[in-house]
């Protein structure tokens, strides 16, 4: 009976930033996933200059270029108010990040980390393999129970998803509506008037979600709906992106001879990080979806994901030197230092500013008024700049 240092169940960002993080450091690691890859991912595809510069510093990015070729940068976001405004923002491609942020199919960028896990011989990866349980030996973790068998380990790492099997049979997940939201996405061919800008849509309709048209190739856009069920229940979503694509006035415009794929049309849990429930115990840690690491205001997710697996990474990798279960306690100590307080309990905070609609109008006309205010708006939707900074754009009243 092998036991690994560390075993992770699923191999998407979360996963496969842990696994070459610990490969780095010269530890065994056993990667299981369910799927088998190339596999389909239902996302909004948006990849963030903060995402795409930890994919450069795990030089993923360069495979991703060799295989899709030249990637269309995104060089700005533009906001549709409920009013009709609209802000021109630009992302600041320079600076501090060394990242740009792009459009990338799940499928192909999860397909490139898994590329990238296979280079690695202190990696074992098993696809076509689904967890059931977790082994428990008093309150430590022995390893996991597959569809192909049992697998042991010193530090396990979940990263398997919003509905994750890992965090349910440890009482761990998100059932909290409040801190939770829901999409559904699909993509279209023959979509006119595409720019080098992703779109994002706040509708009277969705508030305080949004919906989204992300530049995808030649006439082709990954379009989706937001919502979060703190304030909209999620089984209106599917009418709202009905609505969105036939009546929002700018979107139907370029998508009036738009055709949805077959097949596309897909939707997806999105477990905030304003959860305030732990992510992990003991040797079990949570991280990505698995874990509640999702953006409270506007549901991006790869970042936190990357980020999330990075110091699950690094809490194993230190407790695998000290003891085992102290790994959950490295862990909280990283990720609530980074994200708890300056990124998820503000976003929380601003979630109703943006059911406000009254506010959120003020704000975006505020912004519409100055490019460098729209600038603003675009680098905190891009993660280039902090959530924070939107305080900056409350108008004077008086």
């Amino acid at each position: 009976m092998k036991c690994y240092d560390v075993v992770i169940s699923g191999a998407g960002p979360a996963g496969c930033s842990s696994a070459l993080y610990l490969a780095q450091k010269g530890y065994s690691v056993l990667l299981l996933d369910k799927a088998t890859f190339p596999r389909e991912k239902v996302c909004g595809d948006g990849l963030t200059a903060a995402s795409s510069a930890i994919l450069e510093e795990m030089n993923v990015m360069d495979l991703v270029r060799l295989r899709l070729g030249p990637l269309m940068v995104c060089k700005g976001v533009t906001l549709f108010s409920p009013a009709g405004t609209v802000v021109h923002g630009r992302i600041a491609q320079a600076g501090s990040l060394d990242g740009f942020a792009y459009v990338i199919p799940r499928k192909e960028l999860d397909d490139c980390l898994i590329a990238c896990v296979k280079e690695h011989s202190t990696i074992t990866f098993l696809e076509n393999t689904t967890v059931t349980d977790i082994i428990m030996d008093g309150e430590r973790a022995r390893g996991l129970s597959s569809s192909g068998g049992d697998w042991f380990g010193r530090v396990i790492i979940a990263a398997d998803g919003a509905y994750s099997p890992i965090a349910s049979r440890l009482h761990l997940a998100n059932k909290e509506k409040k801190h939770q939201g829901f999409a559904i996405r699909a993509y279209f061919s023959k979509v006119e008037g595409l720019t080098d800008a992703i779109e994002l849509h706040y509708d009277k309709s969705m508030l305080p979600g949004y919906g989204w048209i992300f530049p995808a190739g030649k006439q082709r856009a990954n379009v989706g709906v937001g919502l979060m069920t703190r304030f909209k229940d999620q089984r209106a979503l599917k009418q709202l992106f009905e609505r969105f694509v036939a009546e929002n006035a700018f979107a139907s415009a370029k998508l009036k001879h738009a055709v949805m794929e077959p097949g596309t049309l897909r939707g997806w849990p999105l477990p905030f990080g304003s959860f305030q429930g732990k992510r992990g115990r003991g040797n079990v840690l949570l991280t990505g979806d698995a874990g509640s690491f999702v953006d409270p205001l506007n549901g991006e997710g790869i970042y936190y994901a990357l980020k999330s697996g990075r110091y699950a990474a690094e809490a194993a990798a230190r407790a695998l030197v000290e003891e085992e279960t102290r790994a959950f306690m490295h862990y909280e100590e990283l990720w609530r230092k980074e994200f708890l307080f300056r990124k998820f309990t503000l976003e929380y905070a601003l979630q109703p500013l943006l059911n406000n609609e009254f506010l959120l109008e003020s704000l975006m006309r505020f912004a519409a008024k100055k490019q460098k205010r729209a600038n603003l708006l675009a680098g905190v939707i891009g993660h280039n700049l902090k959530k924070s900074d939107l305080l900056k754009l409350i108008p004077p009243f008086s």
